[in-house]
C-alpha cells in the first residue's frame, strides 16, 4: 500500500504524515519517503538523515565516470540509494532531495524509477510526504497512490487548493485509489468538519473529509524540539490515530 500526502506549505502536512508513519510503525516496518524539498520529515520523525537521493543524482551528473568499471551504472545507483536509507524504530526513511546542478537527469531518474519499483514491494506500507506540486510523482519516479491524502488549513481557500492538487493528480496521470481531505487545525469548538468547509469540499469532489482539531500539545512540541512528540489521548493524537486506522484499512 502506498499512502501519499500532499498540501501547500504551512498546513501541517509533514507533522500529520510523521505521526501517521509512527502509528503504522507500531505494527510493521514502514518505508517513509520524504519527497518535499524542505526535507524535514526526518526531523519530525526523530531520524538522523545521512544522505539524499538528490545528492546521488548530482554526483552522477557531475561525474559520470565515478561509476567503477566493474559494476553497471544501474547497480551502482541502486547501491548508492540504499546507502542513503536512514533507519528509525521500524521505519526506513528515504529523502529525495532535489537536483541542484546543471545537466540532464533523465537517465538517472529512469534508474531511480527502477529502484523504487523494486524497493516499494518489499514493504507492505510506503508513506510519501510530497511537495505541493507532486514533482516526483509527475516524473513517474513514484508510481501511484492507493490513498492520496490532501492536508488543508480550515479555510475555503485551503479547500480549493486541495481540490486543485487533486485535479493535478489527474492531469499528470497519477493512479489514485481513495482521496482523503484532512482539514487540520480545526477550532476545538467544532465537532468534526465545519459545515461550510464540508459543503465546499463536496462541491469540489472531495467527498471524504476528516477534521484534525487544533491542539496546544502540537505547539508545545514544536517549541521543545523538531521531533513531533504529543501525549497519547490528546485531541490531535486521537484524531491522527483514527485517520491512520481509516487510511490503512
Amino acid at each position: 500500500m502506498i499512502i501519499a500526502f500532499a498540501g501547500k506549505g504551512g498546513v501541517g502536512k509533514s507533522t500529520i504524515s510523521s505521526q501517521v508513519i509512527k502509528r503504522l510503525a507500531e505494527k510493521e516496518l514502514v518505508l517513509a519517503v520524504d519527497a518535499d524539498p524542505n526535507s524535514n520529515l526526518g526531523d519530525k520523525l526523530g531520524i538522523q538523515v545521512f544522505g539524499t537521493i538528490g545528492s546521488v543524482r548530482n554526483e552522477l551528473v557531475d561525474d559520470p565516470d565515478s561509476v567503477p568499471a566493474s559494476i553497471s551504472k544501474q547497480e551502482y545507483i541502486a547501491t548508492k540509494v540504499m546507502q542513503t536509507l536512514s533507519e528509525g524504530d521500524n521505519i526506513d526513511l528515504l529523502v529525495m532531495g532535489r537536483p541542484e546542478g546543471k545537466g540532464c537527469y533523465c537517465y538517472v531518474n529512469d534508474i531511480l524509477k527502477s529502484c523504487f519499483q523494486e524497493m516499494i514491494p518489499r514493504y507492505r506500507v510506503t508513506v510519501v510526504d510530497n511537495e505541493a506540486g507532486m514533482e516526483h510523482i509527475s516524473r513517474g519516479v513514484l508510481p501511484k497512490a492507493d490513498v492520496l491524502v490532501f492536508v488543508s488549513d480550515p479555510t475555503v481557500t485551503g479547500i480549493r487548493t486541495a481540490a486543485r492538487l487533486s485535479a493535478l493528480a489527474d492531469e499528470i496521470g497519477m493512479e489514485v485509489g481513495r482521496r482523503v481531505l484532512v482539514i487540520n487545525n480545526v477550532p476545538a469548538s467544532y465537532d468534526g468538519v465545519p459545515a461550510p468547509l464540508r459543503e465546499e469540499a463536496e462541491r469540489l469532489g472531495l467527498t471524504e473529509a476528516v477534521a484534525v482539531p487544533h491542539d496546544d500539545a502540537v505547539t508545545e512540541s514544536a517549541m521543545a524540539g523538531e521531533e513531533v512528540r504529543v501525549p497519547e489521548g490528546c485531541p490531535f493524537s486521537v484524531a491522527v490515530a483514527a485517520l491512520t486506522d481509516s487510511i490503512a484499512r
